[in-house]
């Protein structure tokens, strides 16, 4: 199984969505991305070698973007968020690594 790691803005992302929905990516969503971290779309064009995994909690689209290093078993997840200005947030993001 991989092991998850966060960019430290992904701890504020988690305090702007909806409690309930940071309790279901916690105790679901991370589960299914550590035992199987390919499950998800690949990004393409400047975010290609990314993975976009998604959800929906009632009427709202979300996305888990992140990256997989297999040779370490280790998954950096980078972003997580509502659809809406999703990519453009993590266009600024990955400029600051």
């Amino acid at each position: 199984m991989f092991e998850l790691r966060f960019h430290p803005a992904v701890k504020k992302d988690l305090k702007k969505i909806e409690k309930s929905v940071a309790d279901e990516i916690r105790g679901s969503h991370f589960v299914k991305i550590k035992k199987n971290p390919f499950v998800a779309e690949n990004l393409l064009h400047v975010f290609k070698g990314l993975k976009s995994y998604h959800f929906k909690s009632g009427n709202t689209e979300y996305r888990i973007i992140y990256e997989v290093y297999k040779d370490e078993n280790i998954i950096l997840v980078l972003l997580i968020g509502n659809r809406e200005h999703l990519y453009e947030k993590l266009r600024r993001r990955r400029r600051r690594r």
